[in-house]
């Protein structure tokens, strides 16, 4: 008579096979994400995906006139309402599209990332503003702030090199992208989550700020108006957060060699380009030593390209905390620079 084995050893039989199914799934499942996410920016880096739908959108318009995009920091995501400055120009008599990408913390670096993306992926501007952070130049012992903010999971492979020769000194840039295309789910679980169950994830892990932009990529301010209480009590935290930076502010040249890298890419692609420094109220501009004010003046001005200074543009009720703007100085913003700007230079003057 056959004997039975012990149902023990059967379940270990039947166990084993099934593990070894689901690891191969798994890593299969993590190698095709990993792929997937390079293919697809609004997985690797929706900050940037997320808005280059909208902007491929603009750029097919049949009827849309020059394309004008700026890259920035959040002061131009709260502040460029490219509707707005479409309609100016349009009640003006001339035609534009205008676009925002302005992105929490960014500076030189992301900026000549995602200008070189914007190309690669199929849309080329007609003219570009790119908005000077003067914080985002200041030399810094560990490497340029934007390392701390534009992280090795929201890099493609072959910015690897780009970011470590523009001065990222983090050993982990590379790890956290090995991360992200190795095991994926784990890499990317935030930019994963925050496609689906965005309140899962706390504040400032969330990467969903360029999902809730409109359709020429402006963050509409948080607020219409705030007290005076919420603008002093913002101010004061704008303050704690630059004061230090602005006050012993020196210019890294490594990233002012990444300016001009970008301004040079565009000179190169037929795009004429001009430098921005965005609103910032008296009492922002105070952090400002005399010395500083003036070597970032001398640096700016000498990149060889047109500026726009609009520093002095707004009243201090402009703004939340001296350098974002409300919904009623991004309108008063929008509109000036539609007009002095933009049209003047849409219309080839």
């Amino acid at each position: 008579m056959e004997r039975l084995a012990p149902p023990a050893r059967m379940s270990r039989r039947r166990a084993l096979p099934a593990i070894a199914a689901g690891v191969v799934v798994f890593v299969l499942l993590n190698a095709g994400l990993g792929l997937w996410a390079d293919q697809l920016p609004r997985i690797r880096d929706p900050y940037y995906g997320d808005k280059f739908v909208k902007l491929r959108a603009k750029a097919n318009r049949p009827d849309r006139g020059p394309l004008v995009v700026v890259y920035g920091s959040s002061r131009t995501g709260f502040a460029f309402n490219g509707t707005l400055v479409e309609r100016t120009i349009r009640d003006a008599g001339g035609r534009a599209a205008a676009f925002n990408y302005g992105i929490p913390a960014m500076g030189p670096i992301g900026q000549l990332l995602y200008f070189r993306r914007t190309l690669a992926d199929g849309v080329r501007p007609d003219f570009v503003i790119v908005e000077v952070l003067p914080s985002m130049f200041a030399k810094c012992a560990d490497g340029p702030r934007e390392q701390h903010w534009m992280t090795g999971d929201r890099l493609l492979r072959r910015e690897l090199d780009t970011v470590e020769r523009c001065g990222y000194s983090s050993p982990d840039v590379r790890g956290r992208w090995w991360e992200s295309s190795l095991v994926p789910v784990y890499g990317l679980r935030f930019q994963l989550l925050g496609r689906v169950i965005q309140s899962w994830i706390p504040w400032q892990f969330r990467q969903d700020w360029s999902r809730g932009t409109d359709e020429s990529g402006w963050c509409t301010p948080y607020k219409d108006v705030i007290t005076a209480d919420e603008r002093a009590f913002a101010t004061a935290k704008a303050r704690d957060e630059y004061h230090a930076v602005l006050q012993t502010w020196q210019l890294d040249a490594t990233l002012a060699a990444t300016l001009d890298e970008l301004l040079g890419e565009c000179r190169s692609a037929g795009i004429p380009v001009k430098l921005l420094l965005m609103p910032e109220s008296g009492e922002f501009q105070a952090m400002y030593p005399a010395d500083v004010r003036r070597r970032i003046d001398a640096f700016v001005r000498g990149r060889g390209v047109p500026v726009i200074d609009a520093r002095d543009w707004l009243a201090a009720s402009d703004f939340t905390d001296g350098h974002h703007q409300l919904r009623g100085g991004a309108e008063t913003f929008s509109k000036r620079l539609a007009l002095e700007e933009i049209l003047p230079w849409v219309n080839g003057r």
